[in-house]
Parts: structure tokens; C-alpha cells; sequence
């Protein structure tokens, strides 16, 4: 039976449910052996690696905040190269238009794709999606843009809790925003609505800035917004924030806590993306890529355009691959799901 979470409906109330908390095993294999080339052909590729331009695929439109990010850390590389890295935005089909394209390239180091939640949520959920997470190799973290949960200015709530409380006595009573199957301010609804025990109707939306007039003028009451979005709304006294959906507040909110300060760690969901490469290829220009991308990203110049767009630089880029398998096996749990059963039906 498909998990209500992705119900195909315009209009739903989300109800509370039991959650499991607890690590499940995974069986997720970053293959990196390498197209099959003895190893004295691969040491040999990668001496010479980057030898000509790379292609970077980003599954979203041109101008999005994971584009901007993404074209920081390229800029950089292509400085530090002294060869093109080109971005090819290909969005579609909720990130698989890109993400197929990048699985079917020849896996040599010249094709990478900017993989985030969606390369994990799409071959649990969607079955028309051709790969598996593990198709890809994570090479680096490019850090997250954090949701911030936020109300009209005009609402009553100055809290988080003093929402709760009301959507506790008023259930199913006020409306939310979901951008996107899967998106991370989707599943942060979801998981909101678990760990607070409320019900809200959810209206669905192609994105988010379609979405920003109607919470302006009410007729959305509450919506996860990310960062770079609600922040001029914010400053500019139409929007509320009440909560961060992050690890760590937020510099340009110090004011405002985190999910996990008011006792709702569990409903934080990080939105995340980052470089990946087809499995098989070579393991020392993972390696080679990797080592850039790290020394890149410390870069002042790249972390002032993070900072311009409230983006948070991972700490440790080339722990990326724990990332992916870490949120694999949430997901997975949380929906009941495996890739296999995915497919299948």
C-alpha cells in the first residue's frame, strides 16, 4: 500500500503517527572500482585528471538556491583547474531528468551530478525512477540552505508552541504549504506533524515561491520557507519566524531557536546536496574531486557567496557518503520502504 505521505492529492490532513526512531541496517555500496581499467590505466587517468572540461548537472532550475551554491564551488574549481567546469541545468520529473542523465554517462570523472534529498526519497517512493542511490558515488558535501518555519506577521502566534497548542484544540484547522513531493519542507511537515501529535491541511504547491503571497496574506497559516526566501520577508515585517529547522540558529536570526531548543528535534529536516559521480568511476579521481572541493569550499571568496545566501558550508565535506547512507537508512525506515519495493510496484 503506497505510505500516505505521498498521497497524490491537492488537499490532505496529515494525522499523527508512530514513528521508528531506532538505525536500521543498510546495505548501501558506493562502488568506486573504476570502468574496468587495470590499475596502472587508472593511475594514469587520473595523473592527468582534469584533462578537459567537466559537465556539472544540476537537476534544478537556473537562479534556485542549490544552483547559486552549486556555480560557487564550479567557479572555484575552474579556477583552481584552469579548465571549464560547465553547469548544465536539466530540471524535471522532481529531479530524475538529471539525475538519469548523469546515471547513464560514461563513469570517468567528467560528468557529476548536484544529487540532494531527492536521490535518496525517489527510488523509495517514484517507480518510474531508473537508479538507485547507490548508482551514485558521493564525493562532497556542498552544505544545506536551512527551512525556517514562519506565519504571517499578521497571525497570533509569537511562538511555535503557542501554534501548537491551538492546532492541537483545532485539528485539521490550518493550512500549510508543501512545495514538492519529497522536498525536505514537505517531509518537515511530515515529521512535524509526528512529533507535535497535530493535524494540518496540506496545499499542495509547484515550488516555493508560489506559495510566499498566499502565507503573506493568510491564506496559508504556517509553512517551512528556506532561509535565503524568508529572510527579506522577514526583515521586512511580512513574515514571522518561529522556529529554525537546523542544527545551529542562524546568524541573520540569532533571535529565533531551533526546532530541537523547543524539544521537537525529531520534526528537523536538513535539506542537503552535493557532488556526486556515476558508480564505477575510478576511485582516485573520487579522491582527486573530493580534495578540491574540500579546499575550494574554504575559500573566502566561495564561503561570502554562502553566507550572501544563508547557506551553511559543511563542516566536512568529504563526509558525504555517511551523510547519504545516514539519510538512506531514515527514510527508508520512515517510510516503510526499500528501493526494491519501489520498483516494484
Amino acid at each position: 500500500m503506497p505510505s500516505p505521505l505521498f498521497a497524490p492529492s491537492a488537499q490532505r490532513t496529515l494525522s499523527r503517527r508512530s514513528w521508528l526512531h531506532s538505525a536500521i541496517a543498510a546495505s548501501t555500496a558506493f562502488t568506486t572500482a573504476g570502468l574496468g581499467l587495470p590499475l596502472s590505466a587508472q593511475a594514469k587517468q587520473a595523473a592527468t585528471y582534469p584533462a578537459r572540461p567537466l559537465k556539472v548537472i544540476v537537476p534544478y532550475p537556473a537562479g534556485g538556491v542549490i544552483d547559486v551554491t552549486a556555480r560557487a564551488v564550479t567557479d572555484a574549481l575552474a579556477q583552481r583547474w584552469g579548465q571549464p567546469v560547465i553547469v548544465e541545468n536539466r530540471p524535471g520529473a522532481n529531479g530524475n531528468l538529471g539525475a538519469h542523465a548523469v546515471h547513464q554517462a560514461t563513469p570517468d570523472g567528467y560528468t557529476l551530478l548536484i544529487g540532494s534529498m531527492f536521490t535518496v526519497i525517489n527510488p523509495l517512493t517514484d517507480s518510474s525512477t531508473r537508479y538507485r542511490t547507490s548508482d551514485f558515488v558521493p564525493v562532497a558535501s556542498i552544505g544545506s540552505t536551512p527551512n525556517v518555519w514562519v506565519v504571517p506577521a499578521s497571525a497570533p502566534w509569537h511562538t511555535l508552541h503557542d501554534f501548537l497548542a491551538q492546532a492541537r484544540q483545532q485539528p485539521g484547522a490550518f493550512n500549510v504549504a508543501n512545495p514538492g513531493q519529497g522536498s525536505s519542507n514537505h517531509l518537515g511537515v511530515e515529521r512535524l506533524a509526528a512529533a507535535a501529535g497535530i493535524q494540518l491541511t496540506q496545499i499542495n504547491y509547484q515550488g516555493q515561491p508560489p506559495f510566499i503571497t498566499d502565507l503573506i496574506n493568510g491564506q496559508l497559516h504556517i509553512a517551512p520557507l528556506t532561509a535565503t526566501l524568508a529572510l527579506p520577508h522577514i526583515q521586512s515585517g511580512k513574515l514571522r519566524a518561529l522556529a529554525v529547522a537546523a542544527p545551529t540558529r542562524l546568524a541573520a536570526l540569532a533571535q529565533v531557536p531551533t526546532l530541537s531548543e523547543q524539544g521537537l528535534s525529531d520534526a528537523t529536516v536538513v535539506p542537503w546536496s552535493g557532488f556526486m559521480a556515476p558508480a564505477g568511476t575510478p576511485e582516485a579521481i573520487v579522491a582527486q574531486l573530493q580534495a578540491a572541493i574540500v579546499q575550494v569550499q574554504a575559500q573566502p571568496a566561495v564561503l561570502q557567496r554562502y553566507a550572501a545566501l544563508q547557506a551553511q558550508a559543511p563542516e566536512r565535506p568529504q563526509d558525504f557518503a555517511q551523510l547519504v547512507q545516514h539519510e538512506q537508512q531514515r527514510w527508508a525506515l520512515v517510510l516503510g520502504r526499500t528501493e526494491q519495493t519501489a520498483k516494484a510496484r
